[in-house]
């Protein structure tokens, strides 16, 4: 008899489980009808500034990388629009006639303008893809996006004469090997090939850093941590370690500009709430040392967070603009929205080098415009833009730089990198010795002793 009981308690919750399985389901069938894409959102979108086609229809967004010379499948996600906020921090607006995508990361929506229909050239990738068409991909890509052949004295046309001809047999390595060769000459860190069994920039590697070390970053980040002393506490999901000496000079670092935000939370809106931690426990220091030198970036979102506590009202800090055909968009102006009205005042040194690139060199523009900020060390790296990714036929990835940052005085410094206010010179003896110079140097003026 109590077999028998026991069998029909286990029936009973087994019956209550699927009730309890079918009604999530079925909320989420229903939530899915909500956040599908609407009637005036569906359809097939170009990039106002080309290299990608969206498509949309009720229960997939398809992404394409496109160029005269190949359309190629890059991404497929569900169309469940809160789900993809919520995950992604990725969202879709028509306005006017444009659909607006604002992905996570970057400052300003893409714009796309409606076609007819997906063009018949865009398809799926093919592994086995001539190495011509291959090559005719990747350089119309650069072609008709890359914004800096002239800064970097790069003939781009002559380059048309790698080609392969006629019809070469290449292993993937040698055609890997030619596209790079293909490359050389353009010193970003943004340009960018991958492939399943390679990766290659042709951005020139800083003369002082140590030969021999492909662990550079971390190995003069620990030189930074052994130089202060103390222990860093280091932030939950973020690239930010802190501490606060006992003398009152706080000593900030931040190896990267990534964040692993909670599911629901926007990358800005989820450093920013990190970040209150750190503020809170250095409010009280008579100066701040903020250490980016070796952070190679990530998200401009995560940068915005952070400076967000270094402003009591909104700034203007620098623009954008993005290459369209042969001329700019309009520029987009970013404003650093402050966290709150009690933000740190306390003087600030920003320790850059030839190592701070990316979204890291963006809170570098953006922490220059405060009046309490004096950046220090060496020009970044010179490496602004957002990466433009290109799927090729054959599946490799093509990453370019295609957008143009300035200062709010009409800097550029793409390529030569930010300049600081105190320069200071780096140099490799003393780090292979475990030394760090620039950060005693930091402390020092902090602590008043240098001008």
């Amino acid at each position: 008899m109590g077999a028998c009981f026991g069998g029909a308690v286990l029936m009973r919750l087994l019956k209550q489980l699927w009730i309890v399985i079918g009604a999530v389901v079925a909320a989420f069938l229903v939530s899915w009808v909500l956040y599908m894409p609407d009637a005036n959102e569906r359809g097939v979108w170009r990039s106002q500034t080309g290299g990608q086609i969206i498509t949309l229809s009720p229960l997939k967004a398809q992404l394409y990388s496109e160029s005269s010379a190949s359309c190629v499948h890059q991404l497929t996600f569900p169309a469940h629009m809160k789900l993809v906020e919520m995950a992604e921090g990725a969202t879709v607006q028509v306005v006017g006639e444009a659909l607006h995508l604002l992905a996570d990361g970057t400052l300003e929506p893409i714009l796309f303008d409606r076609i007819a229909a997906l063009p018949d050239t865009c398809g799926a990738f093919n592994p086995n893809a001539p190495a011509l068409d291959v090559f005719n991909a990747m350089w119309a890509a650069m072609d008709e996006h890359y914004a800096f052949f002239s800064l970097h004295n790069v003939d781009w046309d002559a380059r048309r004469d790698f080609a392969p001809t006629g019809a070469p047999t290449l292993t993937n390595e040698d055609l890997f090997a030619l596209l790079s060769e293909t490359l050389t000459g353009l010193d970003d860190g943004h340009v960018q090939l991958v492939s399943p069994f390679d990766g290659f920039s042709p951005a020139v590697r800083p003369s002082w850093l140590p030969e021999g070390d492909t662990q550079v970053r971390e190995t003069l980040t620990q030189i930074a941590r052994d130089t202060v002393g103390p222990a860093l506490t280091p932030v939950e999901l973020t690239g930010v370690e802190f501490t606060l000496m006992p003398d009152g000079v706080a000593y900030v670092l931040i190896r990267h500009m990534g964040l692993n935000a909670p599911f629901g939370t926007t990358e800005q809106a989820a450093m920013a709430t990190a970040f209150a931690d750190v503020a809170a426990e250095i409010e009280t220091a008579n100066a701040i040392i903020i250490d980016i030198r070796y952070n190679p970036g990530g998200s401009d979102s995560v940068s915005f967070g952070v400076a967000s506590h270094f402003t009591g009202q909104p700034v203007d800090v620098l623009t954008k603009t993005t290459r369209n055909g042969d001329g700019q968009t309009e520029p987009f102006t970013a404003t650093l929205q402050p966290y709150d009205p009690t933000p740190l005042t306390q003087p600030v040194i920003l320790l850059t080098s030839e190592l701070t690139g990316s979204a890291a060199e963006i809170l570098t523009m953006a922490m220059r415009e405060l009046p309490q900020v004096t950046t220090m060390g060496h020009p970044t790296s010179g490496g602004l833009s957002d990466i433009l990714g290109f799927t090729l036929p054959n599946g490799w990835e093509l990453g370019l730089s295609h957008q143009t940052y300035r200062t709010m005085d009409g800097g550029l410094y793409e390529g030569v990198g930010i300049p600081p206010d105190v320069a200071f010179e780096i140099e490799t003896a003393p780090l292979l010795q475990g030394e760090d110079p620039l950060l005693r140097a930091a402390f020092q003026r902090a602590r008043g002793q240098l001008n």
